[in-house]
């Protein structure tokens, strides 16, 4: 049987701004499923019994809804970009993924598709307003050890979790593994500063991490004092947190119904964590307004934040004439 994979989000990557591409990882694991049943699995197959379109991000809706209109027979199609509700069954969802699947092609000279990928662990114990992750994911719970789903073949592993350090002993244990293997890893979304104690700073200290990156979040301007002693900690175990650490800042966001967050509040948490020596990463909800993404293009350049604070930065919307 002739099996073919759609990965709508990097066909369709519309320019360099919207982000580098990264592998798919449902594909990769239907992909590894498919395999086990004997049939020709590709994103190039022609005349396809079967053909899967995965998307995650809403912006590529109409593309996946176009390929689904485009194909003729045996079509599934899901991923957070179409419904949040779609999960892969476990059987598939446990297989180690077919990382072959993008060594070749477009993206067989990029180093994101030479790095294993997958969770630790799924859901979330926090429940956010803005998040989808409790939605999506459900209730926090372990399930896999990175040693399932690491290739060997490969010096690097992203570790998806969507709060790795809520579980201390699986996070130790993980990450244990990883430093007698030497695997560099990224952990790619930002860690809870409220779970970091002395112990996590030390083994996060011992960690090799991919570009010598950590990431954290700081969201809600209530938790500045838990942040400030969060960096204040990591320093203390030798971190160069003005070099290795950077913040997820969430700005843009408001209740529905409520008054804006001031922007002020978003511009001041970027400014706290460069005085804190910390870096700001601007994460826009819902894309933003152009002053949250001048923001965003101020406080994700390093350069930029060091050239001028952002009441001067010269990129700024430009007002519409009456």
């Amino acid at each position: 049987m002739r099996v073919k994979l759609i990965d709508i989000d990097n066909k369709y990557r519309e320019s360099k701004r919207r982000g580098k591409r990264f592998p798919n990882l449902a594909l990769m694991k239907i992909s590894a499923y498919e395999k086990t049943l004997g049939n020709e699995v590709g994103f190039d197959i022609e005349n396809p019994d079967k053909t899967y379109i995965s998307c995650v991000f809403t912006r590529n809706r109409l593309h996946a809804i176009k390929e689904c209109c485009d194909v003729k027979k045996g079509i599934t199609f899901g991923g957070s970009g179409i419904s949040l509700d779609f999960a892969l069954p476990p059987m598939i969802d446990l297989l180690k993924p077919d990382y072959d699947l993008y060594q070749s092609g477009p993206w067989k000279d990029s180093r994101h598709f030479h790095t294993s990928m997958g969770f630790t662990s799924r859901g979330c114990p926090r429940k956010c307003e803005w998040c989808v992750v409790p939605e999506k994911e459900g209730k926090f719970r372990r399930v896999q050890h990175m040693r399932e789903f690491h290739d060997s073949r490969f010096k690097f592993c992203k570790l998806l979790d969507n709060n790795i350090l809520a579980d201390r002993d699986w996070f130790f244990e993980n990450t244990n593994w990883a430093i007698e293997n030497k695997v560099k890893i990224d952990i790619t979304q930002g860690m809870d500063i409220r779970f970091l104690t002395d112990e996590i700073a030390e083994q996060l200290h011992q960690i090799k991490f991919i570009n010598d990156q950590m990431r954290f979040a700081w969201d809600r301007i209530d938790l500045e004092d838990r942040v400030k002693s969060g960096i204040e900690m990591l320093k203390d175990h030798g971190i160069k947190t003005h070099r290795n650490v950077r913040f997820f800042v969430l700005c843009g966001y408001h209740k529905p119904g409520d008054l804006p967050e001031p922007f002020c509040e978003d511009v001041y948490r970027c400014n706290r964590l460069i005085e804190m020596g910390a870096m700001p990463y601007v994460m826009p909800y819902d894309g933003g307004t152009p002053l949250i993404r001048a923001l965003a293009r101020w406080g994700n350049r390093v350069t930029a934040q060091k050239a001028t604070p952002f009441y001067r930065y010269d990129r700024m919307p430009k007002p519409e004439s009456s």
